[in-house]
């Protein structure tokens, strides 16, 4: 296998060989090359961070992570405009939660973990933004089809983690915020519970937080 190269240039971008990687990664990357597979997140043994890499074009690329000196234009669009977006793509955000986001009460930060960085909610603008997964896009907010979409290809549906929730489950639930690359998403069973899902394994995790609480806490501390 011929080297890889850290995608985050503009403070490592260093070049290494597949063994360089941990056990598990590279024998990860050794399986991902036999199904050829297009995406798969490991960790740079350069910088430890996590990236994502397509074995076919033999590619690394950034996730999670972004460069702290570039600046990014975005044209904002109205919010009637984002809602009919969502609409369109049949996404329905929990109403108390979609006035919550475009009040002047939203505060972006929130804490999951207690002694651990906060997650950072993301806007009404940035949920109807589009990223690539595999090769296919999605909107930020139902970015967890994409994923659920690859590890079902990988090991299926039967044979996944015993969680407490399914991959199919998993896809239609609505991803409002990350830390790193930990993604923060709604429990659509419930509309209110909040778990995190984890790309790099696939597992999930439930919370003590709850979608009410997010949208009542500053009430609460008024």
């Amino acid at each position: 296998m011929k080297e890889i190269i850290c995608p985050y240039s503009w403070d490592c971008g260093k070049e290494f060989m597949p063994q360089e990687l941990s056990e598990f990664d590279y024998n990860f990357v050794q399986s991902a090359v036999e199904k050829k597979m297009t995406f798969m997140i490991i960790h740079s043994p350069k910088c430890s961070r996590e990236f994502k890499f397509d074995t076919v074009q033999w590619k690394a690329d950034e996730f999670g992570y972004s460069n702290p000196n570039s600046i990014v234009k975005k044209n904002e669009k109205t919010t009637k405009q984002l809602a009919a977006i969502l609409n369109k793509a049949k996404v329905e955000i929990p109403l108390p939660y979609f006035e919550y986001l475009i009040s002047d009460e939203f505060e972006p930060q929130v804490s999951i973990f207690t002694d651990e960085e906060d997650f950072t909610l993301f806007n009404l603008n940035e949920l109807c933004e589009k990223i690539n997964i595999d090769g296919k896009s999605y909107f930020t907010i139902s970015q967890l089809k994409g994923f659920t979409d690859t590890l079902m290809k990988i090991v299926g549906e039967n044979s996944q983690k015993s969680q407490n929730i399914s991959y199919t489950e998993l896809s239609n639930c609505l991803a409002i915020g990350s830390e790193n690359t930990r993604i923060l998403f709604i429990d659509t069973r419930d509309q209110n519970s909040l778990w995190i899902f984890h790309p790099d394994g696939g597992d999930v995790e439930k919370t003590a937080l709850t979608l009410e609480n997010i949208v009542r806490r500053d009430k609460q501390h008024s």
